[in-house]
């Protein structure tokens, strides 16, 4: 797993925490991680092609949320900013990308949401589906 830091290194604090705007400049996925994500993309491919026969087989979503957390400064492991007048939050004790803070697990939160919303819909029509073929009509009755 690559460590992801701004303005600091791993457990130093950093300084996101009055950011406001998003990182535009940033790379989506560092070069240096590819041939990681590769191999995730390969296992998940390769066993997923093994077991395409097998009713038992959970279908599985990947959700990249990379590009959108690179985009926010504060979408990294650090200190978060407890406001003005009440000092620096102590170190190594909580993050920004702590789930209470409003903003990168929040979205996080809403896609998965969104994909288990999809997932039930698509569930639904095709029970109903199921059940209005398998049902008789009033001509065959």
């Amino acid at each position: 797993m690559v460590e992801f830091n701004r303005g600091g290194d791993w457990k130093s604090g950093g300084s996101c925490h009055l950011e406001t705007l998003p990182d535009m400049s940033s790379s989506p996925v560092p070069p240096e991680t590819w041939p990681q994500l590769d191999n995730a993309f390969d296992v998940l491919s390769d066993h997923s092609n093994q077991h395409s026969n097998n009713s038992q087989v959970m279908k599985l979503d990947l959700l990249n949320v990379t590009l959108m957390t690179s985009l926010r400064k504060d979408g990294h492991s650090s200190v978060y900013y407890l406001g003005p007048g009440l000092g620096p939050a102590p170190l190594h004790r909580q993050d920004c990308s702590h789930w209470c803070l409003p903003g990168v697990p929040d979205s996080w939160n809403e896609l998965l949401y969104a994909l288990f919303l999809k997932r039930e819909s698509i569930r639904t029509r095709n029970s109903t589906s199921t059940q209005n073929s398998t049902e008789p009509s009033a001509a065959q009755v």
